[in-house]
């Protein structure tokens, strides 16, 4: 049997809960959903005594939630994103078309150079579809895409590698060579652009394979057949802390020229010959949603008429 209390929980209050718990800070959630810290502290608060559990906690200006907040979190985002998937194939099933989009990108690339392009452009002639952009981790994005979370990700080219044929769709955005960077003192950014053989005595950054096991792999890939053994010297959690750990000659990272701190002037950036990265567009095979259909026909027209 349901409690009759619990009726009284409304959409919106679950939608402030997400939105708090992702941003880890009422300030910050207010202002992404238009509406004031004060309302969005109450509707917390009221939503924690209809449930008579504590959702968050509350000290040293720090807001985390709970053991009993993570487990609701991860529900009650199932439940909107089933609702909203569900909204979509009724829409399709009545003849129509999904009204909504989901994708997602790295925040660690500049995907905003080619993406904005095709959004605004997409927006020109579908104004009826809504699309909301995520970023994330590679893996967190990959793993929305596979949930069904997410209708389409941007992400690295080497990541094509753990994506079934038979399941997943790939479209090739832009191509383009590795790049190394390092600090300006060390002696590689003498050089124009590096070979591999140029990296055999560096000290490689890297992102753990914790994290995102497909980057460690994608440097063995580079120098299996080279005879050199990659140098894997420091592992961080994530691909934005890659520069920060740059603090001898000797480190380096391998990245390209889509990533989002290519060419701060702190740092040198050599581009590494008969190397292959870059960025495409992935979706499921078995993706209903039509609306996805007329995005992905903008981004190739875009990629067809454009030179990233």
């Amino acid at each position: 049997m349901y409690q009759q209390g619990y009726f009284h929980i409304s959409l919106q209050q679950i939608y402030y809960f997400i939105e708090v718990t992702d941003c880890r800070s009422f300030s910050i959630a207010a202002r992404n959903l238009y509406t004031t810290q004060s309302t969005l502290s109450k509707s917390i608060s009221a939503l924690e005594q209809t449930l008579d559990v504590q959702l968050f906690i509350r000290n040293n200006k720090r807001l985390l939630p709970t053991k009993a907040g993570e487990h609701f979190y991860e529900k009650w985002k199932k439940v909107l994103m089933d609702m909203e998937q569900s909204i979509n194939e009724c829409r399709i099933l009545q003849g129509g078309h999904s009204h909504s989009l989901s994708i997602g990108v790295l925040d660690t690339h500049k995907t905003e150079d080619f993406l904005q392009p095709v959004l605004l452009q997409f927006r020109q002639k579908y104004p009826e579809i809504t699309i909301t952009v995520h970023a994330s981790s590679a893996q967190d994005v990959r793993k929305q895409l596979f949930n069904d979370s997410l209708d389409l990700i941007f992400t690295v080219l080497y990541d094509i590698e753990q994506l079934d044929p038979k399941e997943f769709q790939t479209f090739l955005i832009d191509e383009c060579p590795h790049n190394v960077c390092m600090l300006k003192s060390n002696p590689l950014a003498k050089k124009e652009y590096l070979e591999l053989e140029d990296l055999k005595n560096s000290r490689f950054v890297i992102v753990s394979p914790m994290y995102v096991p497909t980057y460690s792999g994608m440097i063995e890939d580079l120098f299996a057949g080279t005879g050199i053994q990659p140098c894997f010297f420091k592992h961080t959690n994530s691909a934005n802390a890659l520069p920060y750990n740059l603090l001898d000659d000797s480190d380096v990272f391998i990245c390209d020229r889509h990533y989002k701190d290519y060419g701060n002037p702190s740092f040198a950036f050599r581009p590494v010959i008969h190397t292959k990265s870059g960025i495409i567009a992935t979706w499921k095979q078995n993706n209903k949603n039509t609306a996805l259909e007329f995005l992905i026909n903008e981004i190739r027209l875009y990629c067809k008429s454009s030179y990233l």
